[in-house]
């Protein structure tokens, strides 16, 4: 009887074992748009940044692929993300539920975020401010069953002056290419070599035209 019972765990501990892993059911491929995108609050510091938006801030969206059909729907942003003052560095996150927008099924998707790059970063204060940010992390939506996939949100804010920030917005499943950002030792390199490309000219005294 013992040896009856032991084969018998045996053989249902080898039957969990040979078990496929359960499937997961990824979002689609897709990017969205936000239209009217939230008024987000953006401060500088020596080293690091932040930008925020108020809890039910409201956008509308855009959407192709996965995301088609969405176009109108509503969604809305919360919380507050750091980004670095260097362009190419990357500051972890762990910032849930950033952005919620409907599925237009009675549920919504939820886009949470791991980490952000800086891309772009311009700031003359009262004169203008660019920046440009890289966010990396997820979107599920528990509604449609579909699994926590890979997704990329790249910002951008543009503020005159002392106007408010206007804002533009893309998420892209699977993430976007992160854009190539020079070094600064590239830049410096680059600087130097148009320096003595210029000179060369001015000896040579040839001239250039841009098309």
């Amino acid at each position: 009887m013992r040896a009856v019972s032991v084969l018998t765990t045996c053989f249902i501990a080898a039957a969990f074992a040979a078990a496929p892993a359960q499937a997961t059911t990824q979002i689609g491929d897709g990017t969205l748009s936000l239209v009217g995108l939230f008024a987000p609050t953006v401060t500088t510091g020596a080293s690091t940044g932040s930008f925020s938006v108020i809890n039910g801030t409201t956008f509308q969206i855009s959407g192709t692929g996965a995301f088609a059909g969405l176009f109108g729907a509503n969604g809305n942003a919360n919380g507050s993300a750091t980004f670095s003052n260097t362009v190419g560095t990357t500051v972890a996150e762990s910032l849930a539920n950033f952005l919620s927008f409907a599925d237009g099924s009675g549920g919504t998707y939820n886009f949470s975020v791991d980490s952000v790059k800086t891309l772009n970063y311009s700031v003359t204060p009262g004169v203008s401010t660019a920046i440009s940010l890289y966010l990396l992390g997820s979107t599920l939506d528990t509604n449609l069953g579909l699994d926590a996939t890979a997704t990329s949100l790249t910002l951008s804010f543009n503020s005159t002056g002392n106007s408010p920030f206007s804002t533009s917005a893309t998420l892209s499943v699977p993430p976007a290419p992160i854009p190539s950002v020079p070094e600064t030792a590239t830049w410096a390199m680059m600087l130097v070599g148009f320096g003595a490309m210029g000179a060369a000219m001015r000896r040579r005294n040839v001239g250039v035209t841009f098309a």
